[in-house]
């Protein structure tokens, strides 16, 4: 190879690396980003299935058969807060 094509396969080799690393980041960056969303979004429905259970009000329950006592609402928080992901 002469001198004029070595210089050319090496400005080649630094702009390939460069666009290489630039559209790494970018694509992490995105990757990263929605996977935040996606916890958040779980974690969001995860204590608004907790509230739904636990948020009864007096006109709500049609019975007081239906209803939750303190005891079982402290074993079913202990429960939901005692498990590992």
């Amino acid at each position: 190879m002469n001198n004029k094509k070595s210089k050319l396969l090496f400005y080649g080799i630094i702009i390939g690396g460069i666009l290489g690393a630039g559209l790494t980041v970018c694509l992490s960056s995105r990757f990263i980003i929605k996977n935040r969303e996606k916890k958040r979004d779980r974690r969001h429905k995860f204590y608004e299935g907790i509230e739904d259970i636990f948020d009864s009000k007096p006109g709500d329950t049609e019975s007081e058969d239906s209803g939750i006592d303190k005891e079982t609402e402290e074993g079913i928080i202990d429960e939901l807060f005692s498990r590992t992901n």
